[in-house]
């Protein structure tokens, strides 16, 4: 705790106390900076913001509208420019820039050609050429960013509301900073040791010079390197790094890249909803011709039983008149035969014999057929065609 003679102070009077100094320092008054325009973004109310940048520092410009409408040149990233104005703090957030109220424009910075050499170098080998189609339906997605932020936890929250049995994987690394490049390119790197297949390089918005680790060779070519599909999603829709050219993919943000990596889970459902109903029409489609197949199938097999059947009734009509006439025949042949045998039976009946006068004689109901079998005083019966007589044998002659 400070004690009774020390001067307590708040941040107000420190600020003011710098505004004061800032204005009575002569040396910061009309003075001109020569730098490279970065982060270049114009207000609503049209007033101009800036940072001039070298390699190693940057300084904060403000051009009023009333100023800018009539400088009379058109400021673009990357132009080295002179700015002359004075330095002025704003007090409410204690931050100091210069205020420029006039720019002389000297062409391309130091900084934006040798990222246009660095472009057109990597663009002659090929790096920019390979763009390697994302997996339908990835498994495990591999992140390469800071997992300090809001980053992290947005491709997080849109993978699970899109595709939530992927898994993520965040591979720390810094994404800003002297010591950014390295990280960023050990991080690709041992994304290639795991199981992922997709790889999201990304960090949020910022200004243009703090994106300049993705515009590291270094990086372009780990990213090319990767042998795994590569999401590029560094800072927002107007920047564009040469890790972005490098990548398989690129988009504007890091919730963009979980949109790219992951199919959303309702469309599938809709998809699977299209499919199951063309599955449907199509089996549909396919039994009515089966059944009108089977129908016309049915209509020719009953015309050809019908056809077979009249033709079997016919065929049996004619071998029924057939057999009949054969068997009334075989009947004839048979009756002429029956009745030359009746009358070979008849001729040969000894009844028929005896009819024409001839005589039979039985001895003991055994027919004699030879006068030896006879001896006198026998009494044997005569049999005639109609009738017969016992009688006594009187002499036998042989």
């Amino acid at each position: 705790m400070p004690n009774a003679k020390e001067l307590v102070v708040t941040p107000s009077n420190v600020n003011g106390l710098i505004s004061r100094l800032l204005k009575n320092e002569q040396r910061l008054v009309n003075l001109a900076v020569r730098g490279e325009i970065t982060s270049l973004k114009f207000s609503s109310a049209g007033h101009c913001y800036f940072n001039l940048s070298d390699k190693s520092s940057k300084l904060g410009v403000i051009i009023w509208n009333r100023v800018y409408s009539g400088l009379g040149v058109k400021l673009e990233e990357g132009k080295s420019v002179i700015c002359k104005g004075t330095v002025s703090v704003y007090e409410a957030s204690g931050t100091y820039s210069l205020v420029c109220s006039e720019v002389l424009t000297e062409g391309n910075g130091e900084q934006s050609e040798a990222l246009e050499e660095l472009v057109k170098k990597l663009k002659a080998e090929g790096i920019f050429d390979r763009k390697r189609p994302l997996p339908e339906f990835p498994k495990k997605i591999a992140v390469v960013t800071s997992p300090a932020g809001a980053v992290v936890h947005d491709i997080e929250k849109t993978l699970e509301s899109r595709f939530p049995c992927v898994k993520m994987l965040v591979v720390p690394a810094a994404v800003q900073g002297d010591s950014a490049p390295d990280s960023i390119v050990r991080g690709i790197e041992y994304a290639q040791t795991t199981d992922a297949d997709v790889v999201i390089v990304c960090r949020g918005g910022g200004a243009s010079e703090d994106l300049s680790a993705f515009n590291s060779e270094r990086v372009a070519r780990a990213v090319f390197m990767s042998r795994i599909p590569v999401i590029s999603a560094v800072g927002h829709e107007i920047n564009m790094t040469i890790s972005d050219l490098a990548a398989d993919r690129t988009v504007p943000t890091p919730t963009a890249a979980a949109v790219a990596a992951a199919p959303d889970k309702n469309e599938l459902y809709q998809r699977l909803g299209m499919f199951k109903s063309a599955l449907s029409d199509k089996l549909n489609s396919k039994l009515l011709q089966k059944y009108a197949e089977l129908s016309s199938f049915k209509e020719r097999m009953d015309e050809l039983l019908e056809l077979s059947y009249k033709s079997r009734e016919e065929r049996l009509s004619v071998l029924s008149d057939s057999i009949k006439r054969s068997m009334n025949k075989k009947l004839e042949i048979s009756e002429i035969t029956l009745e030359k045998n009746r009358q070979l039976i008849s001729a040969l009946d000894p009844l028929s014999v005896l009819k024409r006068g001839y005589s039979t004689v039985k001895l003991r109901e055994k027919i004699v057929s030879d006068s030896g079998e006879l001896s006198v005083g026998d009494n044997v019966e005569i049999m005639f065609g109609s009738g017969s007589a016992e009688a006594e044998i009187k002499k036998v002659r042989e």
